[in-house]
């Protein structure tokens, strides 16, 4: 049994259960004295029929609820028991419940141990063993069981050196582990800052890029607004006029949409190097380059990745980026969920006929029904400080790769975004 169990408190409980899983006993307990001002005898493990031990408060001080057979044998290091729980005068309190569990007669030992070294007392408690038979314990018994005690002391010290030890050296290797994760959480937190540093470069130079661009036709639609306007206002107003203005800020309108679209063209004519990828490792990556920011989110990550899966012919780099969009835009979608945990849930599938799925869900608070038509439209957002941008580039990327980005709401919570790719990989 010691070889088996795994702490002090399994010993104690397997031994209470050896001692009444053959019938011989049909209730067993072990208590350890505590040193509060009561002296009691805290109960640390029980096996049996009934409960004695919820029917009475052992003390083993020198008082009148201390007379008690724990109690007893306790204070004077020797067994005491009582053959006739019914009849005995320390069995007053506790003796009709204890008859009525099925208890007839019950014995006290003591289990006391000394530290070798220290001379103190390491192990001060009572073995308690209770018969559904009177009158089983005399001299040659109680002789028997006074070994048992002891066998059972012998057994809890060693145990416990036996712990100390393992302790001692648990402990520097759960140090020497602790030092391990420290270091690996700083350089996740590294390599997960690094990468967000560099998304933010790259669409901080898009949106220079897209705000110099764009900056002629709006100031172009301005002009021509306010010049309709002042049209109008002449007495009387001069319609034509107006009308050109009007005609004039349209063509605005048109050249700052083909400035967005210029946008996603340059996604599509830039040069990519495509080389069969694994899409299973690629979302590992990005997931350990996310770790921190899952954290900080508080949310729980949840896979169920294919053990073997199609590659498909892919950009690296871009296709990492997409994930990375994908996986912190469910984050933050899941910052308002307090009523209930924050799940991403990260799955992958063969897609018929040819093709691999990578679905990416979140519980958030989801997308309202009038904007999932157009969460992928340029500059169209729905967060406060948003771009607009990242869906929209999202999409360009995967359909350069002659696959297609999905969106739907999620059952009963959130959002579902689904990447499909081919895998015609020769």
């Amino acid at each position: 049994m010691l070889l088996q169990v795994g702490s002090e408190q399994e010993a104690l409980q397997a031994i209470c259960k050896i001692l009444t899983e053959d019938g011989e006993f049909c209730f067993a307990w072990i208590g350890y004295c505590e040193d509060d001002l009561g002296k009691t005898i805290r109960p640390v493990a029980k096996a049996g029929k009934g409960d004695v031990v919820e029917s009475f408060q052992s003390l083993w001080g020198k008082t009148d609820t201390g007379q008690e057979p724990p109690g007893l044998a306790v204070r004077t290091a020797k067994p005491n028991w009582i053959n006739d729980i019914s009849v005995d005068h320390k069995a007053s309190g506790w003796g009709v419940a204890a008859v009525d569990a099925g208890c007839a007669s019950c014995i006290a030992l003591p289990l006391i141990a000394r530290n070798q070294y220290r001379g103190l007392i390491d192990l001060r408690g009572a073995l308690n063993l209770y018969s559904a038979e009177r009158g089983v314990f005399d001299n040659a018994t109680v002789e028997h069981y006074a070994e048992l005690a002891s066998c059972v002391t012998q057994a809890i010290a060693a145990l416990r050196e036996d712990l100390a030890n393992d302790l001692t050296s648990g402990v520097k290797s759960l140090r020497a582990s602790e030092e391990r994760k420290r270091a690996e959480d700083a350089l996740q937190t590294a390599r997960a800052e690094l990468a967000r540093a560099s998304r933010l470069t790259v669409m901080g130079q898009l949106a220079a890029s897209i705000a110099h661009e764009i900056k002629q036709p709006l100031a172009a639609i301005v002009t021509s607004g306010n010049a309709a306007l002042r049209w109008l206002a002449n007495k009387p107003p001069d319609l034509e006029e107006a009308r050109r203005a009007l005609n004039n800020a349209v063509l605005g309108g048109h050249r700052a949409g083909e400035v967005v679209e210029s946008v996603r063209t340059m996604f599509k004519q830039a040069p990519q190097t495509k080389t069969p990828l694994d899409v299973n490792r690629l979302v590992r990556e990005v997931l350990a380059l996310t770790r921190s920011e899952i954290q900080r989110h508080h949310v729980t990550v949840q896979t169920a990745l294919m053990d073997v899966i199609p590659k498909t012919l892919a950009d690296r780099t871009q296709l990492q980026q997409v994930m990375l969009n994908l996986i912190v835009n469910a984050l933050e979608a899941m910052d308002a969920v307090t009523d209930r945990p924050r799940v991403l849930s990260i799955t992958s599938a063969i897609d018929d006929p040819k093709g691999v799925v990578n679905t990416v869900s979140d519980n958030g608070t989801g997308i309202e029904p009038k904007n999932m038509q157009r969460i992928f439209d340029s500059f169209f957002t729905t967060k406060v400080h948003g771009m607009g941008m990242g869906l929209s580039i999202c999409r360009s990327i995967i359909e350069t790769h002659d696959g297609s980005l999905l969106v739907s709401s999620g059952d009963p919570h959130g959002t579902v975004f689904q990447v499909i790719l081919p895998t015609n990989v020769d």
